[in-house]
């Protein structure tokens, strides 16, 4: 989802395009909800998971000195929950800002920079 609506915002800024409610603010407000569901699906997860329960029994140092571990543990966490923030915090500006391009190009920073948080901290040696 995040590919696709910046791909969306980009060819808009580029093409001077008018921002269209039905269409774009759609798609933002859609991919805002899909990852919204995901950040839930994940905390389930990691409230659920032997890390957390290890965290409660006091292994939280031990966790910190193990790059792979901290990277489940705090990082990956950390960061989803700011791309987060970035989304509806440039989701919520949207209806604010005056002219076309200053929305698309809202879109393409906060999303952009969501996307960049989110890629950067998915532990891609689990797959």
């Amino acid at each position: 989802m995040f590919i696709v609506v910046l791909i969306n915002s980009l060819t808009g800024f580029i093409k001077k395009r008018p921002f269209d409610y039905s269409k774009d603010f759609r798609l933002a407000l859609f991919t805002a909800v899909v990852f919204d569901i995901q950040v839930v699906l994940g905390l389930i997860a990691y409230f659920t998971s032997n890390y957390f329960q290890g965290i409660k029994n006091g292994h939280m140092g031990e966790y910190m000195k193990n790059a792979a571990d901290r990277l489940i543990v705090v990082e990956h966490p950390l960061m989803m929950l700011l791309a987060l923030l970035f989304i509806h915090y440039g989701l919520s500006r949207l209806k604010k800002l005056p002219n076309s391009r200053q929305r698309y190009l809202d879109i393409l920073i906060f999303y952009g920079l969501a996307f960049i948080f989110v890629i950067s901290r998915i532990p891609w040696d689990k797959f």
